[in-house]
């Protein structure tokens, strides 16, 4: 199996940061640092990259700065891929429900009458 890659971002920002990603909120405290699916990282670093450079009216697309920035917020972890836990096989027994349970329920015919 492949490994799976997990990026580390860190909040470099002096404030508390809260990022969108798939239409979920993420939150980081100022300097905490969490592990995220590399893609998500990425995008969570380019979001406080161009927060930190709009704060400084620089250039957020453009400034050789937030590639520096990017850098400081991404570090790399590499972990094994695991194979998915296996909790036995199940159990498939079917326990039949005895008919004099339902006996007191009456079967309806029909369409309901109209009112």
């Amino acid at each position: 199996m492949d490994n799976l890659t997990v990026k580390n971002f860190t909040n470099i920002d002096e404030e508390d940061f809260e990022g969108m990603y798939m239409a979920q909120a993420i939150s980081l405290r100022r300097g905490q640092t969490k592990a995220f699916p590399e893609e998500c990282a990425r995008h969570l670093a380019g979001q406080l990259a161009t927060k930190i450079l709009i704060r400084k009216q620089k250039d957020y697309l453009l400034d050789p700065e937030r590639e520096t920035l990017l850098n400081e917020m991404l570090g790399e972890i590499t972990a094994p891929e695991e194979e998915p836990a296996t909790f036995g096989e199940a159990d498939t027994t079917i326990i039949p429900k005895e008919k004099e349970e339902f006996a007191d329920l009456k079967k309806k015919r029909g369409r309901p009458a109209k009112k």
